[in-house]
C-alpha cells in the first residue's frame, strides 16, 4: 500500500502486451495504381489492485483492416478501408461474494477519402469515416476511489463503446522551388466535423461515481498548418480553432475533458555547420480557456485568458553517433495552467512548468 500522509491509495498493477501486423501490395491494373495494405493487431491489457477493486481483470482489444488505394493519371485519388475492431472485458462484480463478469463487442468501421488534384501541386480532398472505442477496464470494473472510500464507485456492466462519425475537407498544397532553389512549401487546410454516440464519462454529480454514457458529443473546427522550408532554415506557422461539446445528456453544453483548444504557434529554425546545427523558437499562443463544474453543470462557467509561450532549442550533430539537443521551454516563465490537466476543470491554479531547461545526449555505439 502507498502512503501520502496519513491516506492510503490502493496500488493498480498493470501488465500489457501486444502486436501488429501491416503489410501492402501494390499493382498497376486499368490505367489505376492500386496500393493494398492490410494488418492485424492484437493487445491484452491484465490489472490487479492490492485494494477497493480499482478496476482489476482483463482486457483485450483485437481487430483487422483492409485499404485500398487508387491513383488514376496525376489528378484523382480515392482511397476506400473497412475496419474490424472486437474487445472483451473480463473481471469481478460488486457483489458479496464477488461474482465474475464479462462485457464484449464489435463493430465494422468504414473509411472513404476522394482526392482531386485540378493542377499540380494543389488538392482538394473530402473524407467521411466511423471511429469506435471500446470501454476500458477502469470504465467498467472500477468499484472503489483513493478519495472516496471504497463505496465511491460503482462498476457498470452496461457501459456502451463509443462510436463516431466524421466527415473532413480540405486542401493540400505541395510547391517547390518557390522564391529561391531548391526551397519546398507545404501547407494544409482542414475543416471536420464528427459525431459522437455514447461518449463515456464519469458521472460526477451523483454518489457513488460511475463510468456512464453521458450522452452524444460534438467536435468541429478549422485547422491550418504551412512549412516553408528554404535550405538553411524554416519557417513552420500552425493553428487550429476547435469547438467540442457535449450536446445531451447531463453535461449538455459543456465542453469535452481534454480537447484541444483555440491555439496558434510560430515555429523558426536556422540551419548552420553544413546542416549539423539546428537554433530555433516557438511562439505558441492558447486561447481562452473555459472552465466547468463537473459536480455542478448548472454553475455559471468561469472564462479565463489563454497565455503565450516562449520556447527556444538548439540540436547539435557532433558527428554519425553523436547528437546533442538542449531546449528551453517558456522563457519568460509565464505563469499559466495547463488546460489539460485536472485543474483546468475546477480552479484557475497556475500549475504549467515555469521556465524548464532541458538537455539531452544521444549516442549510437557500433554504427
Amino acid at each position: 500500500m502507498a502512503h501520502l500522509g496519513d491516506r492510503q491509495f490502493p496500488l493498480l498493477r498493470c501488465r500489457d502486451d501486444g502486436l501488429q501486423r501491416e503489410d501492402s501490395s501494390r499493382f498497376d491494373a486499368w490505367g489505376i495504381a492500386h496500393t493494398l495494405t492490410y494488418g492485424l493487431d492484437y493487445y491484452y491489457l491484465e490489472a490487479s489492485s492490492e485494494a477497493a477493486h480499482f478496476g482489476a481483470g482483463e482486457q483485450q482489444g483485437y481487430g483487422g483492416f483492409l485499404q485500398w488505394q487508387g491513383d488514376y493519371e496525376n489528378w484523382l485519388q480515392v482511397i476506400t478501408a473497412l475496419r474490424y475492431d472486437g474487445y472483451q472485458l473480463d473481471g469481478e462484480t460488486r457483489s458479496v461474494p464477488p461474482e465474475q463478469a464479462s462485457i464484449s463487442g464489435d463493430r465494422w468501421s468504414p473509411r472513404v477519402t476522394v482526392g482531386v488534384t485540378p493542377f499540380e501541386g494543389f488538392q482538394l480532398y473530402g473524407t467521411y469515416s466511423e471511429g469506435y472505442r471500446a470501454p476500458g477496464l477502469q470504465d467498467v470494473f472500477r468499484g472503489g476511489g483513493a478519495h472516496g472510500g471504497a463505496d465511491s464507485y460503482r462498476p457498470n456492466l452496461l457501459l456502451q463503446p463509443e462510436t463516431a462519425k466524421n466527415w473532413e475537407a480540405g486542401i493540400n498544397v505541395k510547391y517547390d522551388d518557390v522564391l529561391t532553389a531548391g526551397d519546398r512549401l507545404r501547407a494544409k487546410v482542414n475543416v471536420f466535423h464528427t459525431d459522437v454516440e455514447d461518449y463515456i464519462d464519469v458521472d460526477l454529480t451523483v454518489l457513488p461515481r460511475t463510468a456512464i454514457n453521458i450522452g452524444d458529443a460534438r467536435l468541429r473546427g478549422v485547422e491550418a498548418e504551412m512549412v516553408y522550408d528554404y535550405n538553411w532554415g524554416f519557417l513552420n506557422l500552425a493553428g487550429a480553432l476547435i469547438d467540442a461539446k457535449v450536446v445531451s445528456g447531463v453535461y449538455s453544453g459543456q465542453a469535452l475533458n481534454n480537447t484541444p483548444l483555440d491555439r496558434f504557434s510560430a515555429t523558426i529554425g536556422l540551419r548552420m555547420l553544413e546542416d549539423q546545427l539546428t537554433v530555433g523558437a516557438q511562439y505558441l499562443s492558447v486561447g481562452k480557456i473555459t472552465r466547468t463544474s463537473r459536480t455542478n453543470p448548472n454553475a455559471v462557467p468561469v472564462v479565463n485568458d489563454g497565455f503565450d509561450l516562449v520556447n527556444v532549442f538548439a540540436n547539435w550533430t557532433i558527428n554519425d553517433n553523436l547528437k546533442l539537443d538542449f531546449g528551453v521551454d517558456n522563457v519568460f516563465n509565464t505563469a499559466y495552467t495547463d488546460p489539460q490537466s485536472a485543474w483546468s476543470t475546477t480552479a484557475a491554479t497556475e500549475q504549467g512548468k515555469g521556465r524548464t531547461f532541458k538537455l539531452a545526449l544521444t549516442g549510437r555505439i557500433g554504427g
